[in-house]
């Protein structure tokens, strides 16, 4: 019977980490992203998602656009191009561009942990010829908010968001996503929660400094690839699925 590898090999699911000074992070696995085997994750993890929203204090978050990229990739326009159906975040190095689609409520500023930030509810092909026209596009990407105003984001609630960088063709890298601006520190957490999350904790890394991780490069983890994208750009076999990666390099 070939092993199975639930929760992030076929569905989107979430998993929790500590840095290195105590600090929390969630990780949005998409459908291919690698989670560890210990610690919060899956429906555990989900929950924990729900009472860490409903317990912790609201606060202001910053995006950071080098974490809507993988490692090797330079910076600069990652998808923008009109559309009706979904709201597009825009990072750029002046808001002359834009300043009057803010005023006209066409757009709205946010913080970011480098130059701007702007969310289109929607995007038209004239903003997109103006916006590519300005030259001061660094990035773009979809936008996907929970609540009104953000109030749904765990990172609104001091938790440090990474979201999984390579869809559904590989458990890739993780990149940060939103920045909280008073982080949550896990002594904050009532004990029984401590101890779960210190199963998956960073001793050698802190995340407000840390923009991409893989998991598969400090944890045993589970992804429904047979591989795993290193930050170095390079596909890596996961432990006791070697044969199954020399197959899928023999049919590629």
């Amino acid at each position: 019977m070939a092993p199975d590898f639930p929760a992030a090999h076929s569905m989107d699911s979430c998993w929790f980490a500590v840095d290195r000074d105590g600090f929390v992070a969630y990780f949005s696995t998409g459908e291919a992203g690698a989670m560890p085997e210990s610690g919060y994750g899956g429906e555990e993890a989900s929950g924990l998602e729900d009472l860490l929203i409903r317990d912790l204090p609201v606060g202001d978050v910053l995006h950071d656009p080098n974490g809507h990229r993988l490692p090797d990739q330079h910076v600069g326009q990652l998808g923008l191009h009109p559309t009706d159906d979904w709201q597009t975040i825009v990072f750029l190095n002046s808001l002359a561009a834009v300043q009057s689609d803010i005023e006209a409520g066409r757009a709205t500023a946010v913080r970011a942990t480098e130059g701007y930030a702007v969310i289109f509810p929607r995007l038209t092909a004239e903003q997109v010829r103006r916006l590519t026209d300005s030259g001061a596009v660094r990035a773009s990407d979809f936008y996907f908010d929970s609540g009104e105003g953000g109030a749904g984001s765990i990172a609104r609630h001091g938790i440090y968001e990474y979201s999984h960088l390579c869809e559904n063709w590989i458990a890739g890298p993780y990149g940060r996503s939103l920045v909280p601006a008073r982080p949550v520190h896990v002594d904050q957490l009532p004990p029984n929660i401590r101890r779960n999350l210190m199963g998956t904790r960073f001793t050698g890394w802190t995340f407000a400094e840390t923009v991409h991780i893989q998991p598969a490069e400090h944890w045993p983890c589970q992804a429904w690839d047979a591989s795993w994208l290193g930050l170095d750009g390079k596909r890596h076999p996961f432990p006791g699925r070697e044969d199954e990666f020399v197959e899928q390099d023999e049919e590629d």
